[in-house]
């Protein structure tokens, strides 16, 4: 590091200590806040102040090593957009130049001056190949305060107009004066790693507020709050709790079981007359009634099923269909099939009563029956289907449903953050 230079402040008498002798312009006094001019041999008074330097996060003359170099802390300056106030440091290395560091609400970012400007326009802009998309309109910024060493003429009361530009973690800032206009690259920073660097403890975060919309020398993007991480733990873990306490639920309301099972033969290419299978009955006011068929092991062939759920009391009937199917086959791919030989077929809001299941089916071969003849020594080929009907059955669909309905608030907020990072 440069060796620094004693001088006498000529507001206030304080003596001050000059850490980038020969590169800064201006100084602020730490002990009254006057403006000085460094550039020249003697001293000169360019605006008095009887104030005494504010509080920062990082002491002037403090010294830490990031990304391998050694910085000092020659400057500090509070600045606001109107809404939101952040401290920036400006950090010297005699060989590496000059560095930013920013800190808005326990958040911490390092900031590299651009020498090679952005392209594009106001809404996205390319830097060394990658977009960057503007996340506020230009906004106009304040000094609030400086203090310490500035490679040019800074003063409390000045203002830039600033705009941000995001790719992830990552911000360009753009400051602009009547004058010129600069461009800085900043990069989160923990501030565990603050801390070891340059020695205080970092900034604890305190309740979020409005970002600010923009930076003289950085644009400082608040890296994810603990909270808001925490907050979608919340809202999963209260939905995962929600549907375990919905299913427990739809267990207990499936009511009692009632089973009967039968079996029936169907001959292929010709229809049976419904046949009764048992009895069941439903207890609770409304229930859902499962049938399942189970079949052979045919290729080729499908079996249409025709279920009846008949109340002795009323006669009226709850009808509902299911189908069996299963086709095998070979083409330029090679093997193939499609189908199953079992099927399940679920009757919802079955009323309480006693029911008589009856069922009728009707059985095809594929592409076309099969050709039975008189003197056939084997007979007409025919299915056999095996039939389970039973109530206190539960709807998984519903409960599907139910659970996505319940994942979509927390998963679509998940969505739109990691979108915003990106």
């Amino acid at each position: 590091m440069t060796a620094a230079r004693a001088i006498t402040c000529p507001a206030c008498g304080g003596t001050i200590e000059v850490r980038a002798a020969g590169f800064s312009v201006n100084l602020a006094c730490v002990h009254c806040g006057s403006l000085l001019d460094v550039s020249r041999p003697e001293v000169v008074l360019i605006e008095r102040h009887a104030e005494a330097a504010r509080a920062y996060a990082l002491p002037l003359g403090t010294r830490g090593v990031l990304y391998g170099d050694e910085w000092a802390v020659v400057g500090a300056t509070l600045r606001s957009d109107g809404e939101a106030s952040w401290q920036e440091f400006l950090l010297f290395n005699p060989y590496r130049g000059y560095r930013w560091l920013v800190l808005f609400e326990g958040d911490w970012q390092f900031g590299t001056p651009l020498t090679d400007r952005p392209q594009g326009d106001g809404v996205r802009i390319v830097w060394r190949g990658e977009g960057y998309a503007a996340v506020s309109d230009p906004t106009v910024t304040t000094n609030q305060a400086v203090a310490g060493e500035f490679y040019w003429r800074l003063a409390a009361g000045d203002t830039a107009q600033c705009t941000l530009f995001e790719r992830g973690d990552e911000v360009l800032s753009r400051e602009c004066t009547a004058d010129e206009e600069n461009w800085t690259h900043l990069v989160p920073l923990p501030g565990a790693l603050i801390a070891e660097a340059f020695g205080p403890a970092p900034t604890q975060p305190g309740r979020r507020r409005s970002a600010p919309q923009g930076f003289s020398a950085a644009g400082a993007k608040p890296q994810r709050e603990t909270g808001d991480r925490d907050d979608l733990v919340w809202m999963f873990g209260l939905a995962t709790i929600t549907a375990i306490v919905a299913l427990f639920a739809m267990v207990l309301l499936a009511g009692p079981v009632s089973v009967v099972t039968g079996r029936i033969q169907v001959p292929v290419g010709s229809r049976t007359q419904p046949e009764r299978i048992g009895t069941i009955t439903v207890t609770r006011p409304y229930q859902f009634v499962t049938i399942t068929a189970d079949t052979d092991n045919f290729h080729n062939r499908w079996v249409d099923l025709d279920y009846s759920l008949v109340d002795r009391a009323t006669q009226q009937s709850t009808d509902a269909y299911g189908l069996v199917e299963y086709y095998t086959g070979t083409d330029s791919d090679g093997a193939w099939s499609e189908g199953s030989h079992r099927t399940e077929t679920m009757i919802s809001r079955v009323p309480r009563g006693t029911y008589d299941v009856y069922v009728g089916a009707e059985a095809h071969g594929w592409p076309s029956d099969p050709v039975q003849t008189p003197d056939a020594w084997y007979g007409t080929e025919t299915i056999s289907v095996k039939i389970d009907a039973r109530t206190g059955a539960m709807s998984w669909g519903m409960w599907v449903t139910l659970l996505l309905g319940l994942l979509a608030w927390p998963g679509l907020i998940l969505w739109w953050r990691n979108r915003e990072d990106d």
